[in-house]
Parts: structure tokens; C-alpha cells; sequence
């Protein structure tokens, strides 16, 4: 795993990323790896950097099949401005910055993630992934730029943020999975439902969206983490 640190000019901000290349990476030298781009990056690897707990991906990816690995780009959530980032509209929070935060991860970040490592940069080996407010940032992402990301990974998402991301527009439709646990928090059972509908509603077909609902799990980064192999893979089943 390699650490950089790149300015943000849509926001004036700097941002640590944390990149975690898999064995097969290093095992294939000549193959080249779908990215996926996840929220919190410093909750994913390293239990001295999380919040709470790490995620433990470091684990999880070793222990996938080599086809189904990929390289991950962690970007570090920034603290103070986390909600304002991963919020895109809120009527009740005038600095929401979520769409900014996007177009940095699309044409500053992606580019430069894409120029210096042995990537596949088209929109179907593009993922997006993140959890609670990070999930909300993620689905919006997933289904607003579309054209971008092809595949996402939704965890426990704070949709109540801002209800009107599952009024979803017309456009290519992602690959998408989405987990949560009906006994984390009140409503997101419900919310879960409701993303279900609103896709189905938006033309997706059920081959490429799955709405996991756990009947165990707390809101927390050791829920996450222990549910993203199967979300890996079948997210990566071509």
C-alpha cells in the first residue's frame, strides 16, 4: 500500500489517499486491474488510522480469488468538512459540497490514478464505493455519473441525508450492490426498501442491482468490513 497526498482545487483542499494494490498486481505484471474509489480511506486498512476499527481490506483482498482482485483507492474522509462532501444537496445544510467532491474524484483524482498505475479505466472496471454518509456520496455518484463509474458498492447509506437521491435520472445504468442491517439503526431497513423500488422503478433489471438486507449488524466499520467479500464478489462476476 502506497500514501500520497493531492491538493483538491474544487474545494481549496488537501487530502491524504490511500492506495492498497492486490497480490495479483504484483503475481500479473502484464495484467492491468479494475479501481475501485472508496469514501473514509483511512478507516479501511489500518486499525491505528480508523475511527473505530479498520475495515481489515487488506485481509479481505488477500484473501479473494486473484481474478476478483482489484486495486483500491482510499480517500481520506476530511474530518470537519466530511458531511459537507458527502452530502451533494441538503436544504437543511447550505454547505453541501458533494458535487464538487465528485468532480474531484472524476477528473483530478481518477486521471491521475489511471496515468501512473496499470489500471482499466473505462466505466465498467470503475467502481465507487462508501458507507453511511459515504454510502449517501457513493449512490449518487453511481447513479448521477454513471458514465464513470459502472459498478458500486453501497454500505448502511445515510439516504434521510437527502431522500430525493432515490428519485434517480435516466442514464447508464451501474452494476450496484447495497447492504445494511435492519437492526443498526431505526428507518434504514426501510430506506433500503425504498432504493430497492426506486431502481426497479428507474429500469433496473435484477441481475445488476442486489439490496442486501442483514438481520444482524451494528453501524460500524467491523459490519462493513465482514460483508465486503460477498459484495466483491458479486460485484467483480462478469
Amino acid at each position: 500500500m502506497i500514501t500520497h497526498h493531492v491538493r483538491m482545487p474544487q474545494l481549496g483542499r488537501e487530502r491524504t489517499i490511500r492506495i492498497l494494490f492486490p497480490k495479483a498486481y504484483f503475481k500479473y505484471p502484464e495484467r492491468r486491474f479494475p479501481v475501485m474509489y472508496m469514501q473514509d480511506g483511512q478507516n479501511l486498512f489500518d486499525h491505528h488510522t480508523a475511527f473505530n476499527r479498520a475495515w481489515g481490506l487488506r485481509e479481505v483482498m488477500d484473501a479473494l480469488p486473484y481474478s476478483k482482485q482489484f486495486i483500491i483507492v482510499g480517500i481520506d474522509n476530511g474530518h470537519g468538512h466530511r458531511a459537507a462532501e458527502y452530502v451533494p444537496k441538503n436544504v437543511r445544510r447550505a454547505t453541501a459540497e458533494g458535487e464538487a467532491y465528485v468532480d474531484f474524484m472524476i477528473h483530478e483524482l481518477k486521471p491521475r490514478v489511471d496515468l501512473s498505475y496499470r489500471t482499466l479505466g473505462d466505466r465498467d472496471h470503475t467502481m465507487i464505493c462508501g458507507s453511511s454518509l459515504g454510502g449517501l456520496i457513493s449512490f449518487y455518484a453511481a447513479t448521477r455519473h454513471s458514465h464513470i463509474f459502472g459498478r458500486a458498492a453501497i454500505f448502511s447509506p445515510s439516504f434521510w441525508m437527502m431522500p430525493e437521491v432515490l428519485q434517480i435520472p435516466d442514464g447508464p445504468r451501474s452494476k450496484m450492490y447495497i447492504v445494511g442491517s435492519q437492526t443498526e439503526s431505526k428507518g434504514m431497513r426501510f430506506m433500503l426498501q425504498q432504493a430497492y423500488w426506486s431502481l426497479k422503478r428507474a429500469g433496473w433489471n435484477d441481475d445488476w442491482f442486489r439490496v442486501v438486507i442483514k438481520d444482524r449488524g451494528r453501524h460500524n466499520e467491523a459490519f462493513w468490513g465482514r460483508n465486503f467479500r460477498q459484495m466483491a464478489m458479486w460485484l467483480m462476476d462478469e
